[in-house]
């Protein structure tokens, strides 16, 4: 989660990227500009990071809320704030183990 939010407040393309793993998925909710899409795959989600970027670089902030075991994998609940929203957003994130680190297999904001 930490360097997700370090590689976004960076607007770090690459780095936000390699978090994911190559088959991730992640959902966007009604906030973002591209809202309702899904990005399927780490090229996918990298190209859509670059889009946003591209259009308006962003700032924000997460919040551990709460994390779930699910098996070998977990699910963190995060709160978040973004410089382009007025109050808070949340966002759910599957993490599992690849080998010595967590990466993202799915990820919904909204």
């Amino acid at each position: 989660m930490a360097k997700y939010d370090e590689s976004y407040n960076k607007n770090d393309v690459a780095a936000i990227a390699a978090l994911y793993t190559a088959d991730a998925v992640e959902v966007v909710g009604s906030e973002m500009a591209d809202a309702g899409s899904l990005a399927s795959g780490r090229e996918a989600i990298e190209k859509r990071y670059a889009a946003r970027f591209a259009s308006s670089p962003s700032k924000s902030a997460l919040k551990l809320v709460q994390v779930y075991a699910i098996g070998s994998e977990v699910c963190a609940s995060l709160e978040r704030s973004h410089r382009f929203r007025v109050g808070k957003g949340y966002q759910a994130t599957i993490y599992v183990r690849e080998a010595d680190d967590w990466k993202i297999r799915m990820a919904h904001a909204n």
